[in-house]
């Protein structure tokens, strides 16, 4: 059970938004905000009010912002026009019409589940809407290319510092979490790793911290090909650090992260970046086509892995199981899938949940459909897509280099997808502001456009 300073925490986040952005400019006030959110909040903990979504870190850290800016007297607008928020909508309609469609009640194995009600769509709905918050703060008010390095320079020092209890973790089992707040926010055995631990402190899990961690050392890595120093040390510095911290947690899938990413940064023009990174994100649409056709080699890959590494093996194997049982259920309402509240998941005789969903994709499938499995991935896509298009108005190479990263990191995000959740709150925000920052490039090679036209007009009218 979380103690009583968990529910503190939790509720007096607001206090603590409010004066982070009282202090600092607006961005960089909300990317403190949600950082911290993500790195101390206790973890896999909510409390659930009627209407609203469950509020957890996550959605505390969005609702939170969002009032203080409203009480700050911070202009803002979370739906200023452009085809993201066309998408979104159609996203939306998705999300309702799966509900909708589940009116009828089921039974799956030994569990009943009543039918899905209008009220249900509107509480679906809401907690979309505040799930998104961070990427629509970041499309607002990241759009400004300049304020990267310092964003990616808080995300190194953030990182490094967390570093400090993550190796006390690594060496002695977490153990942060239960003593601050009373409860496990995991199976200790998944934190386990041959003779060590994967640390993770407050995040809840490992995985999600090892992938912030990832994404902090591409972010030193492109700090340190600007030859930009961090708390005046080198950049380099801190990209070995970070690394090495990777490979004591042993995540592997950060670590391959960090190796893609530093092929891409190092050896590919910011131009190239852009264009081989949306291009490995949009290759996750084959994923789902491969496993629905039979042609996906999982069992080639297990044979394979089980040769070097057999609990390795065994770890995927249960992954692919249960991604086969959860896609043949969601395959019985292809179009809009089963919604949430549980009518995605497989149950046994006895009504327990039998299913694992560690995948992003698997669970957009199940829960919204073939149509909501597609608008969640060309929402991501879109930031990307755009990057693509208006890169080559920024003339200052630095700034080519910080904003390739964006689209690297989304990349990477969208690629994680295929075995864990792949966004979190950060993510989100760096996505919307890879978003932000194309929309007004392009706005503003329009405006010079117009100038030119402007001035040569004037030029032959004197």
């Amino acid at each position: 059970m979380p103690n009583t300073l968990a529910y503190i925490a939790l509720f007096s986040w607001p206090i603590f938004v409010y004066y982070i952005l009282k202090r600092n400019p607006n961005n960089i006030g909300i990317f403190i905000s949600i950082t911290t959110a993500f790195l101390l909040l206790p973890a896999n903990f909510a409390v659930d009010p009627p209407l609203l979504p469950p509020l957890d870190k996550s959605s505390i850290s969005s609702i939170s912002l969002i009032f203080c800016l409203f009480f700050l007297n911070i202009k803002f607008k979370l739906f200023h026009s452009g085809s993201i928020v066309y998408i979104f909508i159609f996203y939306l309609i998705a999300i309702i019409t799966s509900v909708l469609s589940n009116s009828d009640a089921v039974v799956i194995g030994g569990k009943f589940l009543p039918g899905l009600t209008l009220y249900d769509a509107l509480s679906e709905v809401i907690r979309t809407v505040i799930w998104v918050v961070p990427f629509l703060l970041g499309r607002y008010f990241f759009s400004d290319i300049k304020d990267n390095e310092k964003i990616f320079k808080i995300l190194v020092i953030f990182a490094l510092f967390y570093s400090i209890p993550m190796l006390y973790e690594i060496k002695m089992s977490p153990q942060f979490h239960y003593k601050v707040y009373g409860y496990d926010a995991s199976d200790f055995i998944q934190s386990m790793r041959g003779d060590g631990f994967r640390a993770s402190v407050f995040v809840g899990h490992g995985l999600p911290l090892a992938f912030l961690i990832s994404i902090a050392t591409l972010a030193a890595m492109a700090l340190h090909k600007n030859k930009t120093k961090i708390l005046k040390y080198s950049a380099l510095t801190a990209t070995l650090f970070l690394i090495l911290i990777l490979m004591l947690s042993k995540t592997w899938s950060a670590l391959f992260y960090v190796m893609l990413g530093a092929v891409f940064i190092y050896l590919l023009s910011p131009s190239k970046q852009v264009k081989f990174a949306f291009i490995l994100a949009s290759m996750i649409l084959l994923y789902p086509v491969s496993k629905i056709v039979g042609v996906f080699p999982d069992r080639e890959i297990i044979q394979t892995v089980s040769e070097y590494n057999v609990e390795r093996a065994d770890s995927m194997k249960t992954r692919y199981i249960n991604e086969e049982q959860l896609l043949t259920h969601a395959l019985e309402r292809p179009l809009f899938g089963w919604s949430g509240f549980g009518r995605n998941r497989l149950y046994d005789s006895f009504g327990s949940d039998i299913t694992i969903t560690d995948g992003m994709w698997i669970l957009q499938m199940s829960v919204n459909g073939t149509f909501g499995f597609l608008l969640y991935y060309i929402f991501l896509l879109t930031p990307m897509y755009y990057a693509t298009k208006n890169i080559k108005y920024i003339d200052n190479p630095k700034e080519r280099v910080y904003f390739s990263l964006l689209s690297l990191m989304l990349a990477i995000c969208i690629i994680d997808s295929v075995p864990n959740t792949g966004m979190g709150i950060i993510n989100w925000l760096l996505a919307g502001a890879l978003m932000g920052q194309s929309e007004y490039l392009k706005k503003q090679s329009i405006q010079k456009i117009k100038e030119k036209i402007s001035q040569s007009w004037l030029k032959k009218t004197s």
